[in-house]
Order: structure tokens, then C-alpha cells, then sequence
């Protein structure tokens, strides 16, 4: 009987545990240069949440690869900034639903 009071439990807090698990993951990136298929350092990454959602917008840095990492991101849609200081290189929307890593290219000039 008390098993089967552990088991039924545990079945009942899956979807708690899967819901909580897809809520919050890593998201991570490379941003290349096009020609080189080089990684590009020291550009500034910010995931900037919808403006009616009370989520923050996060700032990094891409590494010496052009490698970026956000740990326990909400899932959710966010517009993805890359920029060099003052000048944007890149600005699309991704769905961190759907997606928890993502390779730029960009054109240098």
C-alpha cells in the first residue's frame, strides 16, 4: 500500500518536474566571421525579452572562439542583439523553446 502511495506520487510530480525543466535552460551560440568560419571575440550578446514580460534582458560576451553562454534562461521568444560597441552586427528573434544553441555568421567589413 505504501508503495503504491510512493509511486502514485511520484507519477503526479512528472509533469511538475518536465514543466520546471523546460522553464529555465542554457542557451548557447558561436558567432563567426563568414569567410573564416573564424570566431569572433569580445562582441557584446544581449537577449532582450518581449516588452511585456517582466524578464530581464541579459548581456554576455562572446570568448577568444566567438562561443557565448546564458545558463538558465527562461524559454521564451527574445530578440537577439550582436554588436561591436556602438555598431549592431546582427539582431534576430529566436524562441528558446525551440531552440538552445546557435551558430551566426557575420559579414566584416
Amino acid at each position: 500500500m505504501l508503495k503504491r502511495i510512493a509511486v502514485s506520487a511520484v507519477i503526479l510530480c512528472l509533469p511538475v518536474f518536465f514543466a520546471h525543466s523546460q522553464a529555465a535552460q542554457d542557451f548557447t551560440g558561436r558567432v563567426f566571421d563568414a569567410q573564416s568560419k573564424r570566431g569572433v571575440e569580445n562582441l557584446e550578446i544581449r537577449l532582450r525579452p518581449p516588452t511585456a514580460s517582466n524578464l530581464p534582458t541579459l548581456m554576455g560576451y562572446t570568448n577568444q572562439n566567438g562561443e557565448f553562454r546564458f545558463s538558465a534562461v527562461s524559454s521564451s521568444r527574445y530578440l537577439l542583439e550582436v554588436s561591436q560597441g556602438p555598431y549592431p552586427l546582427y539582431r534576430h528573434e529566436v524562441d528558446l523553446s525551440q531552440t538552445h544553441n546557435l551558430e551566426i555568421p557575420i559579414e566584416r567589413r
